[in-house]
């Protein structure tokens, strides 16, 4: 292979990787939501003895971190579904402009 054709190759690769990754994140823009419930039972522990006593064996440094990490892969996720509508509505807005320009040079 030429370096040309190597490097369209993992050019492809990359974009077929970039692609998987987008498609798993946009499925998971509801994880922020989740990611903010667990956060607030968390913190609910401190306002009540009763669910300090509930969530104590799960109200550590580690969950919280999840808890947070789950809220910023959310918000990405989010994002990425948001870029990925406005692409389909440029697209769409691009096909209308087509029409109407089909439209009046027809009329």
């Amino acid at each position: 292979m030429t370096g040309q054709a190597v490097s369209k190759a993992q050019t492809s690769s990359l974009g077929a990787l970039w692609v998987a990754v987008v498609k798993i994140l946009a499925r998971l823009r509801y994880l922020g939501l989740l990611g903010y419930a667990l956060e607030w039972l968390l913190e609910a522990s401190h306002a009540s003895s009763r669910m300090h006593k509930i969530l104590h064996s799960i109200n550590t440094p580690k969950v919280h971190l999840l808890a947070i990490s789950m809220v910023l892969a959310g918000h990405i996720a989010e994002h990425l579904h948001q870029e990925e509508e406005n692409h389909h509505q440029e697209a769409h807005l691009h096909e209308l402009r087509m029409e109407v320009q089909k439209l009046r040079k027809g009329a």
